[in-house]
């Protein structure tokens, strides 16, 4: 009995044992490598890889390249058409090789200048990039065509302002830009000798550039102060904004309806005049158009004391070109109880525009004739006292 237990004993912990060997090893599965694969390939990247230009435009690419840590990359254009040239472009400098590595970026730009002369039609320009290990070829195709739209443009919703040239003219323009850039503009004018013109980016006082991102649009402010004594006429103003080998212009008017500026006067500049209770008396006044545009439907009124009347020859003057005058006559006539005394009366000229006024000293004296009288109430009175005299004198 005992001779038979053994080997079935035996057999069992040879079984147990090839188990806990094959549990052993399937129980812990062997660590895996992970892939560098993906990052260990060179590539390039970018937003657009295709865009049309009209011949003599610039067709501008960005570029992004990716690869393994601490490898250099070597780049170059291949299949650049005769005439044409390719430049790949980082900070303002012609690049053809790159650092890779998490802390670098590259803000690389492929710059393909097409001649004036290209003929329309596709054309296909690679950009190859190279590693220690790999390379990567991304093809960009650029469409020649004579109108493609897009590109830069200035536009305005009122391109023309009229008013007096004692005012400042403000436009409000929006730059857009449609191309796959970012573009740095700088902005200029161009207008009439004398004259003060300011173009900037809206809400900045200062700047003289402004940064237009891709497929977007700024705000230009454009003030346009022209001298006070400007002559009326329409004045062209032009703005122009230029960058990245793009230009955009734009043509305002200003239409100036001249400066308005009124003086009323006397002949001799006196301000005074004398009159009489109930009787007439004219004042003689200039109106001079010392402005630069004309003084149309001149009214004429008066404010005077109670009880007066003040009427105008002519009643009103049509037209008054800048630098002449025009003669009116003021009829006064006071009240025919006005006593004796200074009084004050106030007399305007008026256009819409504009208006001027002067302030007239009237003084009331009595008639003549009622001196006359007074005169002879004297005589009389004199005459009777010699006459009471004469008579009781002689008791």
């Amino acid at each position: 009995m005992v001779m038979h237990r053994w080997p079935i004993r035996g057999s069992i912990v040879a079984l147990l044992a090839v188990i806990v060997a094959f549990g052993i090893g399937t129980a812990v599965p062997a660590q895996e490598t992970p892939s560098n694969t993906a990052s260990a390939a060179v590539g390039l990247l970018s937003p657009y890889v295709g865009i049309a230009v009209e011949p003599g435009d610039t067709a501008s690419f960005t570029l992004e390249v990716v690869g393994p840590e601490e490898d250099e990359i070597q780049l170059s254009t291949e299949d650049v058409p005769d005439g044409w040239t390719a430049k790949i472009r980082g900070g303002g400098l012609s690049v053809d090789r790159v650092m890779i590595g998490d802390s670098l970026t590259h803000n690389l730009k492929l710059d393909i200048d097409v001649p004036p002369t290209a003929a329309e039609g596709t054309y296909r320009i690679g950009v190859l990039a190279e590693g220690v290990s790999s390379n990567d070829l991304l093809d960009f195709d650029i469409t020649v065509a004579q109108a493609v739209g897009g590109g830069v443009t200035l536009d305005t919703e009122f391109p023309a302002l009229r008013g007096p040239s004692d005012v400042t003219f403000t436009f409000n323009l929006d730059l857009k830009n449609d191309t796959g850039d970012d573009i740095q503009f700088g902005l200029e004018t161009q207008g009439p000798d004398g004259w003060q013109i300011d173009a900037k980016p809206s809400g900045q006082s200062r700047a003289s550039t402004v940064t237009v991102t891709a497929g977007s649009s700024e705000r230009i402010t454009v003030e346009v102060d022209p001298p006070d004594f400007t002559p009326a006429g329409t004045y062209p103003v032009i703005v122009q904004a230029s960058g990245g080998g793009q230009t955009a212009s734009m043509e305002l008017a200003v239409q100036v309806t001249g400066n308005f500026v009124m003086t009323l006067a006397t002949p001799d500049e006196r301000l005074n005049v004398d009159v009489q209770a109930g009787k007439t008396t004219e004042l003689p006044l200039v109106v001079r158009n010392d402005g630069t545009a004309p003084l149309l439907g001149v009214t004429l009124s008066a404010t005077p004391p109670r009880g007066w009347d003040v009427t105008f020859t002519p009643d009103g003057i049509d037209d008054i070109e800048p630098g002449a005058t025009a003669d009116v006559v003021a009829t006064i006539t006071p009240a025919d109880d006005a006593i004796a005394g200074d009084y004050r009366l106030t007399v305007r000229a008026q256009v819409p525009e504009t208006s001027d006024s002067i302030e007239v000293r009237a003084t009331v004296k009595t008639s003549a004739l009622w001196g006359l009288v007074g005169v002879g109430i004297i005589l009389v009175a004199l005459a009777a006292v010699a006459l009471v005299f004469r008579r009781f004198g002689r008791r």
